[in-house]
C-alpha cells in the first residue's frame, strides 16, 4: 500500500511498539470505547472550525478594499495587498482542511484495524505552524509597505 509509506514518515509509525511481535494473541478481542471515535471526530471537527474561521475572515477582508480607480479611504487597505492576503491564506485553509481530513482517516483506520501504537503526529502540526507563521508575516510586510506608500489625506 502506496500510503503506509507515506504515514509513517508522517507520522513515524515504521516502529512504533517495541516487542509488538513477540506478545501473545488476545484470548478476547479488544473493545474499542466509543468515546475514541468520538474524540477522533472532535478533534477533526477543530481542525475544520479552524480552517473554516480562516477562510471566513479572509473573504471578509476582501471588502474592505479600496477600489483600484477610486481615491484610499481612510483605513481601507490597497487592492494588491488584499489580493495578496486571499491568495495566502485561502490556500493555507484549504490545506488545513486536507490536513485534518488525512489526519481523522488515518487515525480512524488506526482505531478500526485496532493498531497497537502511537496516534500522535510529530511533523503536521509543527509544519502547519510554520506556514501560518510565513503568510502572515508576508501579509505584515505587505501592509507595513501599504502603510509606508499611502498617499497623505
Amino acid at each position: 500500500m502506496a500510503t503506509a509509506g507515506l504515514t509513517d514518515l508522517l507520522f513515524g509509525t515504521r516502529n512504533y511498539t517495541q516487542g509488538a511481535e513477540y506478545q501473545l494473541p488476545r484470548k478476547t478481542p479488544l473493545r474499542i470505547e466509543p468515546k475514541t471515535y468520538f474524540a477522533n471526530e472532535r478533534t477533526f471537527l477543530a481542525w475544520l472550525s479552524m480552517a473554516t474561521t480562516l477562510g471566513t475572515v479572509v473573504t471578509a477582508i476582501t471588502g474592505f478594499a479600496a477600489d483600484d480607480d477610486a481615491p484610499a479611504r481612510g483605513g481601507a487597505i490597497s487592492q494588491y495587498t488584499v489580493r495578496m492576503i486571499t491568495l495566502t491564506l485561502l490556500p493555507v485553509s484549504i490545506l488545513l482542511i486536507a490536513y485534518a481530513l488525512f489526519t481523522f482517516y488515518f487515525r480512524s483506520e488506526s482505531i478500526r484495524r485496532k493498531t497497537v501504537g502511537f496516534f500522535d503526529d510529530k511533523l503536521g502540526p509543527i509544519t502547519i505552524a510554520i506556514v501560518i507563521l510565513l503568510s502572515l508575516m508576508a501579509i505584515f510586510i505587505a501592509a507595513v509597505r501599504d502603510i509606508m506608500t499611502a498617499r497623505p489625506l
